[in-house]
């Protein structure tokens, strides 16, 4: 009642002219707001001793999360101190908070390391071919190139018929010598056109097991005018194929068809070289990187292909495919367009990628031919490579990096 007492009396001393009831109501209002304030003040300290509580627990979390052996060792240091008076002080208390939570610093970053440990593998830049489609994996064979192909050939000028007959392979170079090899023949026949080289016909021969010195006997044959003939290329090269893994390619033999005259059948054995790629045409691509977003856009402009007819019921579509230091991240394809000369996309494709890793990055972009009126394997026209881990640095990903958040634009070869 004596702080009653002492509001009464000051009020009293203000001249208030109240009743007693009044004065009653006044103090009783007054002390119910006192309390009110003074629980909300014990419900706000509970509320931040519970959050700092629950921040100490998931900082020990973490460290133990960290480093296990770690934990081990605060234990052991905790049994050993346990007697002592001033272990919980709380300086000692204050310095093992801070370092919890410099250790759970360092184990956030340590997660983004392993994040990223993906895309910074060891790996040889130099060597990088990859070419990678939904139904097999193919790269460059590093093996001695060694080996010789049988074949033969004929051609009917009366009926305009070419005949080939793949005979067989012999000593073929091996990948694994430890493990028997399997091998096929695949036959391009290629014509040259003002520009690009056409792609008439291809073939492959059925696959010969365990054995270096195959048999094939597969015999093709197709159609080829005259005026055609003398521009025909023919290519034969050898695989190495592997079901549950990359097809390799060993070698080619290449038989231009200008100087060949060929009255009756005419048996080759040819010396495999270094295989050399055809260009049959050349897409636009349109490259921009935005360093904020962390995105990478591509953008298909027009795709240029040596067709020697425009047939209304082909198509084509081109697929990208995005790689970080070997590794394929992702993949998307454009909507089917006719197949002219000059096919339109005007499509736009986005990829995420860090600033760390855009410059071990590439895309390989794939041009493929199918059917629009029935359903009928795909089949690849060729294929661009643009990217920073090029065998030779790309001039295009050069300008797309000095020239942020700008497009840049460029021609690229067609490659098979």
């Amino acid at each position: 009642m004596g702080f009653a007492s002492k509001f009464l009396a000051v009020i009293q001393n203000l001249d208030i002219h109240l009743a007693n009831t009044m004065k009653v109501i006044v103090v009783g209002v007054a002390i119910l707001f006192f309390l009110v304030c003074m629980i909300i003040l014990g419900w706000q300290i509970c509320l931040y001793c519970k959050y700092r509580k629950a921040k100490k627990t998931e900082a020990k979390n973490a460290e133990v999360r960290t480093d296990p052996k770690k934990e081990y060792t605060e234990k052991s240091n905790l049994s050993t101190c346990s007697n002592s008076a001033d272990f919980l002080s709380m300086s000692d208390e204050d310095e093992c908070s801070d370092v919890k939570k410099h250790n759970y610093k360092v184990q956030k970053l340590q997660e983004s390391i392993q994040k990223l440990s993906l895309y910074f593998q060891n790996s040889d830049p130099i060597n990088f071919k990859l070419i990678q489609s939904n139904d097999d994996l193919v790269t460059d064979s590093k093996v001695e190139l060694t080996g010789n192909l049988k074949f033969s050939l004929s051609y009917d000028k009366k009926l305009s018929k070419l005949e080939l007959t793949v005979i067989e392979a012999l000593d073929l170079p091996t990948q694994h010598f430890s493990q028997p090899a399997d091998f096929f023949i695949r036959v391009k026949l290629f014509v040259s056109l003002r520009r690009y080289q056409c792609m008439l016909h291809q073939w492959d021969t059925m696959i010969v097991k365990n054995t270096r010195n195959p048999c094939f006997g597969n015999q093709f044959s197709c159609f080829i005018e005259k005026d055609d003939y003398k521009k025909a290329t023919l290519k034969l090269e050898a695989w190495d194929f592997d079901k549950y893994s990359r097809r390799d390619i060993l070698g080619e033999v290449c038989m231009p068809f200008s100087n060949l005259e060929l009255p009756n059948t005419v048996e080759f054995c040819e010396k495999l070289q270094k295989v050399q790629k055809e260009v049959v045409g050349e897409i636009l691509v349109s490259l921009k990187y935005l360093p904020t977003a962390q995105k990478l856009e591509v953008t298909l402009l027009k795709v240029k292909i040596g067709c020697l007819s425009n047939n209304p019921d082909t198509g084509i579509y081109t697929r990208v495919d995005f790689y970080v230091n070997q590794h394929k991240v992702k993949h998307q394809k454009t909507p089917v367009k006719p197949k002219s000369e000059t096919t339109v996309f005007n499509e736009v494709i986005l990829f995420t990628v860090s600033d760390s890793a855009i410059n071990q990055s590439m895309i390989i972009t794939s041009v493929y031919e199918i059917s629009l009126s029935q359903d009928s394997a795909r089949h690849l026209l060729g294929r661009a490579y643009v990217g920073g881990k090029k065998p030779k640095e790309d001039d295009h990903w050069l300008s797309m990096l000095q020239s942020l958040r700008q497009p840049v634009s460029k021609w690229h070869p067609l490659l098979i």
